[in-house]
């Protein structure tokens, strides 16, 4: 389940979900798909878990809970150790994630008042 879809101080979605074995919705945030990028994954991450999600499929890669912030590392070694969890998620479920991504591209996205502007124009692929 995936709800609260919005539009984050960096410019990027931020919405929150319960996903896999997860207990309990968390928050999360997705990364820039920036200029370089092809929009095939989305990454997101909350406090506990780190996931890279394949955008045509819905088959996703999550790391275990962590304590402590998750991150690209965090979920690398959940993988070596068995942890890391795989699932998809249907189709109409990520649809409007992916919609709200897409309406957040652009070279400059960001917020105003704290100067911080990201490149996620590469958003709109996905």
């Amino acid at each position: 389940m995936i709800t609260n879809i919005k539009k984050n101080s960096v410019g990027t979605a931020s919405f929150d979900a319960k996903f896999g074995k997860m207990r309990k919705a968390q928050n999360f945030v997705t990364y820039p798909i920036h200029s370089d990028m092809n929009g095939e994954t989305i990454t997101i991450q909350s406090e506990h878990r780190f996931a890279i999600i394949k955008v045509a499929s819905g088959e996703t890669l999550m790391s275990a809970n962590h304590a402590q912030y998750a991150n690209s590392m965090r979920l690398q070694c959940d993988i070596i150790d068995g942890k890391a969890e795989r699932f998809t998620i249907d189709k109409g479920i990520l649809e409007p994630l992916l919609a709200f991504i897409r309406g957040t591209a652009g070279s400059m996205v960001g917020n105003n008042a704290m100067c911080v502007y990201t490149d996620n124009s590469n958003a709109n692929l996905v």
